[in-house]
């Protein structure tokens, strides 16, 4: 049932964040946001300017580089084992949900496995009956086994617009690393490659 309602709460609570950092912002190189369990930093990779930011939660032990366009925000997370989200630029006034890739982090009081995670989310996505699986494999999550799992919702009466769903997830021992990325199924594949650097810039310690 846990995992029913995260699945639930993440898949379809699309919501723009009302208080948000954008990453390009002179400021983010003074940010150091260790009150809410993160920290932004500037990461110069082209000589003068940053096209980087380096996302670190202590916390947790995540480390991730985003693209310095991209905006970061912490409000707005539907489910409290949210623990942040990555927003895609808007591209047009016609273009109002951002892509976005948020991190959750479940904690148990005991070790989980993937096998167990993932066949008990897999099940969970099946029995919505508001999903559609379009693939279902084993990954690598910051050199970590993990599984990733990409479907698409079915419009209804209260939300006619169809998103596809990046959902990957790892385990380190009573934790549960899952990284979503959603997107309006037009503009998927328009954002899948930034999604899969920011991924496979990540590190968990």
């Amino acid at each position: 049932m846990i995992c029913i309602c995260i699945c639930m709460a993440t898949l379809f609570q699309i919501t723009i964040a009302p208080q948000t950092t954008l990453a390009g912002q002179s400021a983010v190189s003074n940010m150091n946001k260790t009150n809410y369990g993160f920290q932004l930093e500037s990461n110069v990779t082209n000589g003068n300017s940053p096209s980087e930011v380096a996302y670190r939660n202590p916390q947790h032990g995540i480390f991730m580089l985003f693209p310095s366009n991209w905006t970061f925000s912490t409000s707005g997370l539907p489910d409290y084992t949210q623990i942040g989200a990555f927003y895609a630029p808007l591209q047009n006034i016609s273009d109002p949900i951002p892509a976005r890739l948020t991190i959750t982090v479940m904690s148990y009081q005991e070790n989980i496995s993937l096998k167990d995670f993932t066949n008990m989310t897999l099940s969970s996505l099946n029995q919505t009956g508001q999903v559609m699986i379009s693939s279902s494999d084993p990954t690598t999550l910051a050199g970590r086994p993990g599984h990733q799992v990409v479907f698409s919702t079915l419009p209804n009466i209260g939300n006619p617009v169809i998103f596809e769903i990046m959902h990957s997830w790892t385990t380190v021992g009573s934790k549960v690393y899952v990284f979503q990325y959603s997107a309006d199924s037009s503009k998927f594949d328009a954002y899948l490659p930034t999604v899969k650097q920011i991924l496979e810039s990540l590190r968990i310690e």
